[in-house]
């Protein structure tokens, strides 16, 4: 069960992450944040998502340590994946084309297809 949770908040803070870094990015707050070397404005959105970011990098490395890389590196990209493509419809109004709809149903076949034939999980 501790596995299952460590998944899930790998993908909630990998999604939200990206999320969160993008949506400061076209909010109109002005920036909190400066970095002069790169001339980069952050806001505190986007300094929020670089956290959950952060925390997702960390996940996965625990992730990395407990599962084959075979089989928790597509399960966890494919859901990943899946999900921003979704977040990005509904967040950002991006459009969501039938060859979006099929590959996100192939990943999706995928991941179900190692999860079932991989014991790893538990």
């Amino acid at each position: 069960m501790l596995n299952i949770a460590l998944i899930v908040g790998y993908v909630v803070c990998a999604v939200g992450g990206s999320t969160l870094i993008k949506y400061g990015g076209l909010s109109k707050i002005a920036a909190s944040f400066t970095i002069p070397i790169v001339n980069v404005h952050l806001s505190w959105i986007s300094f929020l998502g670089i956290i959950f970011y952060g925390l997702s990098f960390l996940m996965y490395i625990l992730l990395l340590n407990k599962f084959d890389l075979s089989f928790i590196s597509p399960i966890t990209i494919g859901v990943v994946y899946v999900l921003l493509m979704l977040t990005a419809v509904v967040v950002f109004n991006e459009h969501f084309t039938l060859l979006k709809a099929i590959g996100c149903s192939l990943i999706l076949a995928g991941v179900l297809l190692i999860i079932t034939t991989s014991k790893s999980i538990q």
